[in-house]
């Protein structure tokens, strides 16, 4: 049973002061699932003996057991700080270093498993012929996508970065032609604005790519073309870009292979260019 079906099968026998915590919990898990009871309790402005009874209606043996289930059902160990929490547990007082190290070799190790060489050839070829090539990252995937507008923009390829603002993103996708190739990056969870941008590139022509960690098969609409592979670390606990920044760097390179003389003319027009702007 769900914590949402334990508070509809406890209504009854709750007081007002239980039902106003239950309605902050609701309106605020992350909150609760990462506070205290006499936190909660504060906030709502009853006692915390209010919010231990509340658990133990739920079904629960103390509030602590109800706040780890709230972490489990309502953020699902994905939100930062509980993800954060879980991995500096788990590292103890070992080499810290060592064992990220440890673990991003692993991950980089088995990359060719779940991404096919002929994959990052396909992509890099429709990056590179692009009429224009539109690029999305939300939170972390934000340093991956400035990295890729940097380098393509080297390339001498017309890029843009689309806006992480609803209505902004609306008006740049209105845009969107035949020849057009849309580049986003996935993670965890699908941005809010995923959908709604894939859908609005594929009505109007333009291809779709995703870089992805091991959530990508679960994406709705699937892109076109989707270089998924997991991240390094328990997926409940803190995870790095390294993986995803590996396919990115494979895609410039080989990218730089497939239009070398044009790419190296290009780069070093640039630096006659900074020189001349510095």
């Amino acid at each position: 049973m769900t914590i949402l079906e334990k508070f509809k099968t406890a209504a009854g026998d709750l007081t007002p002061n239980e039902r106003r915590l239950v309605q902050t919990v609701i309106d605020s898990p992350t909150s609760a699932a990462l506070g205290t009871a006499s936190e909660l309790a504060r906030a709502v402005g009853v006692h915390e003996a209010t919010a231990s009874r509340l658990a133990r209606k739920l079904g629960y043996d103390s509030y602590a057991q109800f706040r780890e289930a709230l972490r489990h059902e309502f953020i699902a160990t994905r939100e930062t700080a509980t993800r954060f929490e879980k991995t500096i547990a788990e590292a103890g007082s070992g080499s810290v270093l060592g064992d990220l190290a440890q673990r991003e070799a692993q991950a980089l190790a088995r990359i060719e498993d779940f991404i096919r060489p002929e994959q990052i050839n396909m992509v890099a070829t429709k990056l590179m012929q692009a009429g224009r090539l539109f690029i999305y990252g939300y939170g972390n995937a934000e340093t991956l996508a400035l990295m890729m507008l940097k380098r393509f923009r080297r390339f001498g390829r017309d890029v843009q970065m689309l806006s992480a603002d609803p209505r902004s993103l609306a008006e740049q996708a209105l845009g969107f032609r035949k020849g057009d190739v849309v580049l986003t990056f996935v993670f965890r969870r699908a941005p809010r604005a995923y959908a709604p941008l894939l859908q609005s590139a594929q009505e109007a022509g333009a291809e779709t790519i995703v870089i992805s960690g091991s959530t990508g098969a679960t994406l709705a609409p699937q892109p076109d073309h989707l270089l998924a592979a997991p991240r390094s670390g328990d997926p409940d606990a803190f995870q790095t870009l390294t993986v995803p920044m590996t396919v990115c760097n494979a895609l410039v390179i080989m990218a730089g292979l497939i239009a070398k003389e044009d790419s190296l003319k290009k780069l070093d027009r640039l630096g006659q260019l900074i020189e001349r702007f510095e």
